[in-house]
């Protein structure tokens, strides 16, 4: 089994969703405090994916340097 890191597509697209969910999670709250909750874990969950890509990105990157030189 390859691995690779996580996509620069797909970690901009988990930060897009991580957005939108916390910008539904203000607007729900006034209205629903239960779907804010739970609005803002998913967000929460999703910009931790994204920021693991990122990491997972630059951790590689850095390794592909090190051999390289």
């Amino acid at each position: 089994m390859i691995y690779e890191p996580m996509s620069r597509r797909m970690v901009v697209v988990f930060a897009s969703i991580g957005v939108v969910l916390a910008v539904a999670g203000l607007v729900a709250r006034p209205a629903n405090i239960t779907v804010a909750v739970v609005l803002f874990l998913a967000a929460v969950a999703v910009l931790g994916l994204a920021g693991y890509g990122v990491l997972d990105r630059l951790i590689d990157g850095r390794k592909r340097s090190r051999r390289a030189a």
